[in-house]
């Protein structure tokens, strides 16, 4: 049984390199994406055509079009950061997922400013041109970390 145990861990760590140059490679999209969002506002422009999202106390859409619009009526004060924090990716190197956490904050009608902490967890795909796109996206809510 050990020594089953032992050549499990062995060929584990003997792939796992393959797999984290495809892990830091999603982390790099997902901190560029994050970057972007933070400079110019949220954009679509690492959403694959066919994204679905999975949004916070709402229903799911699919569309990047669909996205772009749902982003487009957002308030000017509303701002989203977040920070990956790990990932996985598949044995082929071209799907998996990062997640880390974000915070939302918008100034309300009242004048009153709203933060909200959470976390996520984004589904990427590398497509025709190799460049990763998230596929799917989903987040919720929870207490400041």
């Amino acid at each position: 049984m050990k020594t089953v145990l032992g050549f499990m861990i062995a060929a584990f760590a003997a792939l796992s390199p393959a797999f984290a140059g495809s892990v830091d490679e999603m982390l790099k999209a997902d901190r560029a994406f994050a970057a972007m969002a933070e400079r110019d506002g949220v954009p679509a422009a690492f959403a694959a055509e066919d994204v679905h999202m999975f949004p916070d106390g709402a229903q799911p859409y699919q569309g990047r079009d669909t996205l772009i619009e749902r982003y487009a009526t957002w308030p000017a004060s509303a701002d989203m950061t977040w920070t990956p924090a790990g990932g996985m990716a598949s044995e082929a190197g071209d799907f998996g997922f990062t997640w880390g956490r974000y915070i939302f904050t918008a100034v309300g009608a009242s004048g009153g400013e709203t933060v909200e902490h959470g976390k996520y967890l984004s589904v990427w795909r590398k497509d025709k041109n190799g460049e990763w796109k998230f596929v799917a996206d989903i987040g919720n809510v929870n207490p400041e970390p």
